[in-house]
Parts: C-alpha cells; sequence; structure tokens
C-alpha cells in the first residue's frame, strides 16, 4: 500500500449523504445523487419483516464553494418527493468527514473476489494463489473510486471479457478506458491480451491510483494512464469501455463513436436500469450502433454496442 495517499494534493473535506427511502424511490433518489455529486453512489438494502423493504442511498459532496447549494437543491427535491408520497418520506441526514485513506476502511472487509469467469481481483494487502488461467488483478484503491465491488464494474468486467473470448482468433490493437478510475477495466484488457491500452481519467487521485496499480501489476508495457480529455484524444480504437455515469455518456456519445474503428465495440456501464437504460439505448442506436447485449445486475445495467 501507498505509505502517503495525500502526496499529490492536500486531504480534502466532504458532506457525507445519509438517505433512507422506500425501495420504490431508490432508482430516483439515486440517479438525482448521482447526477447532484457527479460521482458513484454506495446502496444498502435493509429487509424488516413487518415493514417494506428499504434502502439506504449514501453520496458524497465535496464541501466546496457549490457544496451549500447543492445540499439545497438535495432538500428541495427531497421536500418534492414528500409531498408526493406522505405515507412514505425519505429520511435524509447529514455529516462531516475529513477524508482519509480509503484504504484504512476498505482493508477491513475488502478481499479477493472472483467477477467473471477468469478474472479476479485482489487487494494488494491480501494473499492468494491463483488458479490455472486464472487473472488476478491487484489493486489499491487509493483515494480513487473503483474497488471492482461496485456492480457496473463486475457487469462492464462481464461483457468486456465475453468481447475477448469471441474475438480470441483477432487482433486487438488499441483499446481506450474513459474514466479509469482505479484502472480495473483497463488493466482487465491488458491481461486478456490487447497490445495497447490508454487509460483516462480527469480525477488526479484516479490517475495516481492508477498509474501505480498498472505498475503493481507489472502491465506498464501494455497500458498508460494519462490526464487528458477526450477531445485530445486521437483514435481509431477497437474496444472503448466506459464505466460512468449516464448523463456524461450521454454528452460523449458523438465522441465515442467517432473513436470507434469500423466494426469497433462499445462497452458502457453505470446505468440504471429503467429511464437511464432505455435512453442510453435510443442515444446510441440512434447514431447507428447495434446493440449486442445488455446484462443487468440489481438496480444496473451495462450494454455491449458494435458500429
Amino acid at each position: 500500500m501507498k505509505s502517503n495517499p495525500f502526496a499529490h494534493r492536500s486531504p480534502r473535506q466532504w458532506l457525507k449523504i445519509t438517505i433512507s427511502v422506500p425501495q420504490h424511490h431508490t432508482d430516483l433518489v439515486a440517479s438525482f445523487l448521482m447526477h447532484l455529486t457527479g460521482s458513484g453512489i454506495e446502496q444498502q438494502t435493509e429487509c424488516i419483516a413487518t415493514a417494506p423493504q428499504s434502502e439506504t442511498i449514501i453520496a458524497y459532496l465535496e464541501k466546496d464553494s457549490r457544496c451549500e447549494s447543492k445540499k439545497n437543491e438535495l432538500e428541495t427535491f427531497l421536500a418534492r418527493l414528500a409531498n408526493k408520497d406522505p405515507d412514505a418520506p425519505p429520511n435524509c441526514s447529514f455529516s462531516n468527514i475529513v477524508e482519509e485513506d480509503w484504504n484504512k476502511t476498505w482493508k477491513a472487509f475488502y478481499k479477493p473476489l472472483r467477477l467473471t469467469d477468469s478474472i479476479t481481483i485482489k487487494p494488494t494487502w491480501e494473499t492468494y494463489s491463483a488458479k490455472p488461467n486464472e487473472i488476478v488483478i491487484e489493486i489499491d484503491p487509493g483515494m480513487a473510486f473503483g474497488t471492482g465491488l461496485h456492480d457496473s464494474t463486475q457487469l462492464a468486467l462481464q461483457l468486456i471479457e465475453k468481447y475477448f473470448v469471441d474475438r480470441q482468433n483477432a487482433t486487438l490493437q488499441k483499446i481506450l478506458d474513459v474514466g479509469t478510475g482505479t484502472g480495473i477495466l483497463g488493466m482487465a484488457c491488458a491481461f486478456l491480451g490487447a497490445k495497447e491500452v490508454l487509460a483516462i481519467d480527469n480525477d488526479p487521485d484516479a490517475v495516481a491510483a492508477a498509474l501505480e496499480n498498472v505498475k503493481q501489476n507489472n502491465l506498464s508495457h501494455a497500458m498508460n494512464v494519462e490526464s487528458t480529455d477526450l477531445n485530445n484524444i486521437e483514435g481509431p480504437f477497437d474496444l472503448i469501455v466506459a464505466n460512468i455515469t449516464q448523463d456524461v455518456l450521454a454528452s460523449m456519445a458523438s465522441q465515442l463513436i467517432s473513436l470507434l474503428t469500423q466494426q469497433g465495440r462499445l462497452v458502457l456501464a453505470g446505468i440504471l436500469k429503467g429511464e437511464q437504460a432505455d435512453g442510453i439505448t435510443r442515444l446510441f442506436c440512434s447514431h447507428g450502433l447495434t446493440l449486442l447485449e445488455s446484462p443487468s445486475q440489481k438496480e444496473w445495467q451495462a450494454f455491449l454496442l458494435k458500429k
């Protein structure tokens, strides 16, 4: 593990948001929080015998100049939701936290986990003996988002693995991982046989963590990590993977498609089932892509599309 996760910057402060809602409001509240915070959320199901099933949703707002206005926006949204459904009002609480090395929290319960037929994620501080033909990706999350435990990451990995299996006799030259986080998806591509993987992210925490993880997994020869904008990327790529929020994916649609080779593939994840998934399908197919597969897991859905 890295001895100083803040070597590249000073610690930040965050407002932790904890909302308990009936299950029928989960997608709506989760989508709002993802849009409000611009990052991932955590969901916990609560099943009580004497009460309907509910969900606890946790998100974080950075305490910057926009934090107070975003908090007010959230409170207005929740008040409207309570007015529409007075029998099932959301319960929201806030707490202040100072950013710390998240590994201190993860280490207690982040264990090796088999995510696909051949890929296992292992934290760097755990020992593990790989089985024959098993790919083991070592991860130190650092301060970045992405441990492999989230459903959207698992769905993306499953689609990536299937893509490589289906094209095992083809040459896979260039792959782009957009919003790489800790680098899991890009490293999976490199382990599965990609000759050249470019991973990009605009979050310095993600770039720092991904660079360390690429080095830890001895993949520097095949994978580069850069802090750059999608506008600066030159294609084409045989495969592009992007596990980001739905609104960001929608805004990138034309750019992503233009960077694909003819017959290239696109893996999208980070999308909630229902309205978000339907919108993504319509948008990308309207640009001429063909939907090949769209698996789901819990409330999340992922897409494999062909140009």
